[in-house]
This record gives structure tokens, C-alpha cells and sequence, in this order.
């Protein structure tokens, strides 16, 4: 009798052993509460199930007939359940090697009941749950190994504290359409976006309070359709972004304070549709941008002035329909090399464009300008040349031209004393171009123009000079 129980314990020792191995690697589809309530008594010792998990029933109300679950081998997706209010039941499930997906469950309040999950390798993603109020339940949960965290279109949800202990997230960081949410508290361990960082249309949203402690985004940055977001304060830390960073559509900003760290925009920098933004103040310290500047439709915006560290501008320069900016100091230090393009436009109070970087760009032989539509000043290329050609001459070397006789009434030669003039064009006074000869230029005929101050440009193969020319 002692043999037979003492086989039988045997049996059981080993049997136990082979059903707790993985199981399932096909993956299991939920679809009712009953199949949940029998998953033990179908897949016996089951605890780790190699496959993807779908929930997804009309009925389902609770997952405790999964409370032996400790990890998921592939992906675990829990989505329209309607009676689902937590996620009771998965108390003991510690990692889920594929995407978490939980998505449109109507009546989901939390996730408690998540509190043993630490890792999740494919991102994360909690959308479409319009009663959810709160993520607690995810308060262990410190990595994620690539793919990020995506929380969107929670209408009710209120709070993020319960992502306080993550730590590694590889992946882009999207907190988009949570339209009761007020600050970002609980990101506050987080030092990197590795992907990327989105933030936008979240309508209550008044703080970026929990990324105080960022220091890089490793992808693009994105801060758009914030209503009540009036700075960035707490992105004090923020040092680089190598894709673009785009702040757009967020008409409670009134500074850009807090993005004093900043010194490296690896793509594209966006500004534009911030209608009280009076001030770049907070862009101090930055001193590249690899793409473009666009300034678009910031109607309060005064000044540049908060860019004046900026050195590099690698593509195209767009500052246009700006009502309020008066001029554009502040671009005083960008090298004129690095710019590709130049378009100046539709800004009505917009008087002063002649600045350093932008008079020498004028000068380079084929500038790719577009000025037209500003107030007076700034009213056209043109006018812009003259007026830096009052201020200072916009070569940095004079080249060994020279203009004879000057004054001269109906003739003027050019010698370029060795160096070939491709174009010379002249403009009156005001900055109007009135002629512009490219080809053979050492005699030109100025017996047509007015007696006065004109202003002759001449271009060689890799440089342009302007010189005074006195018509009597």
C-alpha cells in the first residue's frame, strides 16, 4: 500500500512538472467569461503561455480563472469587453514579451489587478477606453523594451502616477487625446524618449510636469494641441532632439521658458499657430538646427531675440504671417553659409530684416529668396539689399573691383583686375532693381538713368561685393 501511494505521488511530481512547462504556443483566444473560469481545468499546470492572448467578449467581467498566469510569449491584446472594470485576475502575471495592447473597453475603470507586471517587451498601448480614470496597476512596471508607451483617447483618464517606476522605455512616448488630463506626473523616471516624444490634444493639460527629468529625444519632438498649456517648464532638462521638434497649436503658450538646456534640433524646428507666444525666450542656448526654422502664424510674436546663439540653420529659413514681429534680430549669428533657402513673408509689422545673416545670404551668388509683403523696410529683396548696403558692406573681404569714372554721367567701367565678373546688377536708392546684365559687363551704358545714389552689385563665380555708385 506504502509503494502504490508513494508511486502515485511520483506520478503526480511529474506530471505537475510537464503541464507547468509552457504551453499553448499556438496562443488562445477568449471569448467568453466561462472559458476564462475553465482555463485552468482545460490546460492544467498551464502558467506560461508561449502564444499571443486575445480577450475580447460581450460577457467577460473579470480575469480570475487566469490568476495562475505569471508570463505571455507572444502578444496579450484585452479589447471591447463591456462589463470589464479591472483586470482582477492577472495578479500573478510578471512579463509579456510581445505588445499589451488594452483597447475600447467602455467600462474599464483601472488596471488593477496588473500589479506583478515589471516587463513588457513590444510597447504598450491603452486607447479607446472612455471610463478609465486612472492606470493603477501598472505601478511595478519599470521596462519596456522597445515600441514605447502609447496612452490615447482616454477621455476620463485624470492620472498617470502609476508609471512612476518605469524606468526603461525604448520607444516612442505618445500621450495624445486624453482630454481630462492635467499634468504628465509620473514619467518622472524616465531620462530618455529613445524614439521619440508626442504630446498633444490634451485639452486640460496645463503642465509638462513628469518630464522634468529628460535630457534627450532620440526621435522627434511634438508639443501641439495643448489648450491650456501655457509654458514648458519642465523640460528644463531637455538637451537635444535629433528628429524634428514641432510646437504648434497651443493657444494658452505664451514663452518658451524651460527649453533652456537645449542646444541641438537634429531635423526641423516648428513653430507656428501659437497665437500668444510673444517671445523665443527659453531658445537661448540653442545653437543648431540641422533642417529648417519655419515661424509660422505666431500672432503675438514680437521678436527673435531668443535665438540669438543660433549659428546653424542647415535648410530653409520660413518667417512668414507673423503680425505682431517687428524685426528679425536674433538671427544676427547664423552663418549665412549653412542656409539654403530664404522666405520672408506676410509679416505686417515686420520693418527690420537687415541683420547680419541675412544680408550676407543675399549677397552669395544664386540666394534663394522670397521677400515681399512686409511693411515697409522689409517690403521686398530689394529693399532689404539697400538697406544693408547703408549699414555695412555685406562682403567680408573686398574683392579687387573697381568702378570708373564714379561719378560718371553716361558710361561706367568695371575691371575685376584679374577676376571674371559673371553679373552686375544696380539698384536706385530705395533698393529697386533697374538693371541686371549677366555676360560681358566691363562697359555699361547709364545714360537712361536719373542723376543720384545708385547701388551696383557685382558677382564673380563664388562671391558678390556692392559698391556706390553717384550718377550726375
Amino acid at each position: 500500500m506504502k509503494k502504490l501511494l508513494f508511486i502515485s505521488i511520483i506520478i503526480i511530481i511529474i506530471q505537475s512538472s510537464l503541464f507547468s512547462q509552457g504551453c499553448l504556443p499556438d496562443g488562445i483566444t477568449f471569448t467568453t467569461q466561462s472559458q476564462i473560469d475553465n482555463f485552468q481545468m482545460d490546460y492544467p499546470g498551464c502558467i506560461e503561455i508561449e502564444g499571443d492572448v486575445i480577450i475580447s467578449g460581450s460577457d467577460i467581467s473579470n480575469f480570475n480563472g487566469l490568476n495562475v498566469l505569471t508570463h505571455i510569449g507572444g502578444f496579450l491584446f484585452i479589447q471591447n469587453n463591456d462589463l470589464l472594470t479591472s483586470c482582477t485576475g492577472l495578479d500573478n502575471l510578471s512579463s509579456i514579451s510581445g505588445k499589451f495592447f488594452i483597447r475600447n473597453n467602455p467600462s474599464l475603470l483601472s488596471l488593477e489587478g496588473l500589479e506583478a507586471l515589471t516587463y513588457i517587451g513590444e510597447g504598450i498601448k491603452i486607447y479607446y477606453n472612455n471610463a478609465l480614470t486612472n492606470i493603477s496597476g501598472l505601478d511595478n512596471l519599470s521596462t519596456i523594451h522597445t515600441y514605447g508607451v502609447d496612452i490615447s483617447d482616454n477621455y476620463s483618464l485624470t492620472s498617470i502616477t502609476a508609471l512612476s517606476n518605469l524606468t526603461e522605455c525604448n520607444g516612442i512616448v505618445y500621450i495624445n487625446f486624453n482630454h481630462k488630463l492635467p499634468n504628465l506626473e509620473g514619467l518622472e523616471s524616465l531620462d530618455f524618449a529613445t524614439s521619440g516624444l508626442e504630446i498633444s490634444f490634451n485639452d486640460t493639460l496645463s503642465s509638462l510636469s513628469g518630464l522634468e527629468n529628460i535630457q534627450y529625444v532620440g526621435g522627434n519632438c511634438v508639443i501641439t494641441h495643448n489648450k491650456n498649456l501655457a509654458n514648458l517648464w519642465h523640460l528644463n532638462k531637455l538637451d537635444s532632439v535629433r528628429g524634428f521638434l514641432a510646437i504648434t497649436d497651443n493657444p494658452g503658450l505664451i514663452n518658451l521658458t524651460g527649453l533652456e538646456g537645449l542646444s541641438y534640433v537634429g531635423s526641423d524646428l516648428y513653430i507656428e499657430y501659437n497665437p500668444w507666444l510673444t517671445d523665443l525666450e527659453g531658445l537661448n542656448n540653442l545653437d543648431t538646427i540641422i533642417g529648417m526654422l519655419a515661424l509660422h502664424y505666431n500672432d503675438a510674436l514680437v521678436d527673435l531675440m531668443g535665438m540669438n546663439s543660433i549659428d546653424y540653420i542647415g535648410d530653409e529659413i520660413w518667417i512668414d504671417n507673423n503680425k505682431q514681429l517687428r524685426s528679425l534680430e536674433g538671427l544676427d549669428n547664423v552663418d549665412p553659409h549653412s542656409i539654403e533657402s530664404l522666405f520672408i513673408y506676410n509679416n505686417d509689422s515686420l520693418a527690420t530684416c537687415e541683420v547680419r545673416s541675412v544680408c550676407e545670404y543675399l549677397a552669395t551668388p544664386n540666394a534663394n529668396t522670397s521677400i515681399e509683403n512686409n511693411k515697409s523696410g522689409c517690403y521686398s529683396e530689394a529693399e532689404v539689399l539697400s538697406l544693408c548696403i547703408e549699414g555695412y558692406s555685406i562682403t567680408s573681404e573686398k574683392p579687387n573691383f573697381t568702378i570708373y569714372p564714379n561719378p560718371s554721367t553716361d558710361l561706367i567701367n568695371i575691371a575685376g583686375n584679374g577676376i571674371i565678373i559673371t553679373k552686375v546688377i544696380i539698384y536706385e536708392q530705395m533698393g529697386k532693381e533697374i538693371l541686371n546684365l549677366s555676360g560681358k559687363t566691363s562697359e555699361i551704358e547709364i545714360s537712361n538713368l536719373k542723376q543720384g545714389l545708385y547701388f551696383v552689385q557685382i558677382f564673380s563665380a563664388n562671391s558678390s561685393y556692392v559698391e556706390k555708385l553717384i550718377i550726375n
